[in-house]
């Protein structure tokens, strides 16, 4: 049991330790208090500078920091320079009807009467030749046929021709399809039919991919490359092309890319002299060369590119289809060659160039 003299001693020494308790809690908080008081200026001014519109020195700094980041220094892309124009073939072709007023720009005859009057968007120069103009597309049906790289173009050019309400785009490719393998695909007799059923005023053609082969002729096999394979093979596209021109409807043949396969890709190259060799002999047929289009500059196959200034996959693994980057960018290039060629005005919905 605790003695008289220690009970009494305890109450002076409690209350000691309380009074020094509330000593330091007091200048605890009015320590924190100096603390802030010392803060607040500095916070507010800094505040106030990247807020205030009035302040100067800050606020210019602060406002080109932000222009600079929001707007595109990237030019906008434009179409590829340098590479080698459609063969176009300007011999004396009427211009397709049903209010499409494509129109290559070949002499057409006039009688002496006609002279002094014009058709469509065309424009009289002499007693024997109209000169087309460009003009508004009017409203017309383009069939694209092909393999399966008119595939490939065909699902660009629902891209890029979809949003023109007066194009009525018609795509009836057949992958792994030829012009040399009738008893898989007979394409001259599918090509009568869809002319019959679409009636167009534009046919986009693209074939060649699977027609590196030998070619049957009257029971003789002909050797790929041979002087009679070229000979059947170019009576061949002329027959398709003249299948349809003889509806009045105009053909743009779309020619094979380079290739990454080297002893293909050497197939291609006779492929493509032929087609441009039958362009200069259908009326209303035109070739467009699409091998310098996806070629780089050292004129070498290359899968990726840079495209609308954006590193870019253009070519599948097969180093033979286009991804779907190349898709829009060979469609954009055939749609900008309809408006260039037909004399029309049309835009790609989605433009892609590869930068050069």
């Amino acid at each position: 049991m605790p003695s008289e003299s220690t009970r009494e001693g305890a109450v002076p020494n409690w209350t000691l330790r309380v009074v020094l308790g509330l000593c330091v809690s007091a200048l605890v908080i009015v320590g924190y208090q100096l603390k802030n008081d010392q803060r607040s200026p500095a916070a507010t001014t800094t505040t106030t500078l990247r807020t205030t519109p009035s302040t100067t020195a800050s606020v210019p700094t602060t406002t080109n920091r932000s222009s600079t980041s929001t707007t595109p220094t990237t030019p906008p892309p434009q179409p590829s320079k340098n590479l080698p124009p459609p063969v176009v073939n300007m011999a004396a072709f009427k211009p397709p009807g049903a209010g499409c007023r494509f129109s290559t720009g070949a002499p057409i005859p006039t009688t002496p009467s006609d002279t002094s009057t014009t058709s469509g968007p065309t424009t009289s120069t002499s007693s024997s030749t109209i000169v087309p103009t460009i003009s508004a597309i009017g409203h017309c049906t383009v069939l694209e046929i092909g393999d399966s790289l008119g595939n490939d173009l065909g699902w660009g050019l629902a891209r890029q021709l979809g949003h023109d309400h007066e194009v009525h785009l018609v795509q009836a490719d057949k992958s792994a399809s030829g012009l040399l393998t009738p008893w898989f695909y007979n394409w001259p007799q599918k090509e009568t039919v869809l002319l019959a059923q679409n009636k167009p005023q534009l046919v986009i053609i693209t074939f060649g991919a699977n027609d590196e082969q030998n070619l049957k002729v009257d029971g003789h096999v002909l050797a790929f490359g041979s002087a009679p394979w070229v000979t059947a093979y170019t009576d061949l596209i002329t027959k398709m092309a003249t299948a349809a021109t003889k509806t009045g409807a105009y053909v743009l043949w779309v020619g094979m890319p380079i290739m990454q396969p080297n002893g293909y890709r050497q197939g291609m190259v006779l492929l493509n002299s032929v087609f441009a060799k039958v362009a200069t002999t259908v009326p209303g047929m035109t070739f467009l060369p699409t091998w310098e289009l996806f070629a780089n500059a050292k004129g070498q196959f290359e899968v990726a590119a840079r495209v609308n200034n954006i590193p870019s996959l253009v070519r599948e693994a097969d180093g033979i289809h286009f991804s779907y980057v190349g898709e829009n960018v060979i469609a954009t290039y055939v749609t900008r060659t309809i408006g260039e060629v037909y004399h029309v005005q049309v835009t790609p919905e989605a433009a892609m160039y590869i930068d050069r």
